[in-house]
Order: structure tokens, then sequence, then C-alpha cells
């Protein structure tokens, strides 16, 4: 928050890329209260009216990037790695969401080693939140996903919303699965 504070400050050059790492061991040892609230981005923002940011996440849990991701933050690219935790379907929702003017890279890696199969962000729900990703942001250009389920209808429509805007769709081919349905018809 106080580096937010110190470049909003209007003696300094506007920024015009600033890019965060944010790690589950830096977060173990510092709390998150120092982060940046909405206003310090606000006021960020209102010096360097072209910033894009950058977040690289490596095994993060779901609520702490939740208390990270503040509306005001100008999001162009956003890289998850994890190891020993998976990302919600709520935090791609939240990201879809907040970020759908800016966002152009989403990067979704999973390397957590469990025999029950990949993890699905649509939790059985009727609207995955990739494909409302693709949806919402339209000026997504690169979407890559490992280590995720992805069925191969919403890969489909995935590709359908986005079109040739999407220069990179970048799907492991154990990720994608198909309905019992689509098998048969395959």
């Amino acid at each position: 928050a106080e580096m937010a504070r110190v470049l909003a400050d209007s003696n300094h050059v506007p920024l015009h890329r600033l890019s965060l790492l944010v790690h589950s061991v830096s977060i173990m040892h510092k709390s998150l209260n120092s982060m940046p609230e909405d206003e310090n981005w606000k006021a960020l923002t209102r010096n360097s009216t072209n910033l894009r940011v950058y977040i690289m996440a490596f095994d993060v849990k779901s609520d702490d990037m939740l208390r990270i991701l503040k509306p005001s933050i100008p999001l162009e690219r956003i890289h998850f790695d994890s190891y020993i935790t998976c990302v919600s379907g709520a935090v791609v929702d939240l990201i879809s969401r907040q970020y759908d003017k800016f966002l152009t890279h989403f990067i979704l890696m999973n390397d957590v080693i469990d025999m029950s199969g990949f993890p699905d962000l649509s939790d059985n729900r009727n609207e995955d939140p990739l494909v409302l990703l693709a949806w919402r942001c339209t000026r997504l250009s690169l979407l890559a996903v490992h280590g995720y389920t992805v069925w191969a209808h919403n890969l489909i429509a995935i590709a359908r919303l986005r079109g040739s805007d999407l220069k990179v769709l970048e799907v492991t081919e154990e990720s994608i699965d198909f309905d019992q349905g689509e098998l048969a018809d395959q």
C-alpha cells in the first residue's frame, strides 16, 4: 500500500507496466494487511492512466487471491501456477467480472499430483468460469490451461467466443474431458 501511495504521487513519471509476484511463502511470512486497497489503486491509475498490471501467483490460496484482487487494478495479464493449492472457479469468475476491459492473458497451471483427476473449475455448475472469462474479456488473446479439467464442448465455446482474436489457446490433452454422450458420438 505504501509503495502504491508513493508511486501515485504526481512527482513521479507515470508507470506503464507493473509486474507483481505473489508467492505463498511470502504470504506466510507477511500479512496481507499491507496490500494496496482499492483507493490506492485508483490513486495510482489517476497519475498513470496507461498503467497495466501483470500478476504471477505461485501456490496462492483462493481466499488470499480474493483479498489481493481489487476492482481498480488495471489487470492485463495473470499467471497462476500451483504445486500445492488449486485456483477456484470463484477466483476465475471474479477476474472475468472485474478485469473484462483490460485482461489479455490468462494462464492457469496446476502441477498438483492427485490421482483422482484434474480439478474442475465449473464445480458442476451450468456456467464454466473459463467460458465466462472468454465471453466477458473481449481483449483476451492468450488462454493457457494445464492441469485443470476443460470440457471439450466448453473448449469449443471458448474458441467460438473469441474467434481469431484469441491468438493462443493452449490446453494440455490430458486436461480435455468429454461428456459420456459426446464420447459415444466420437
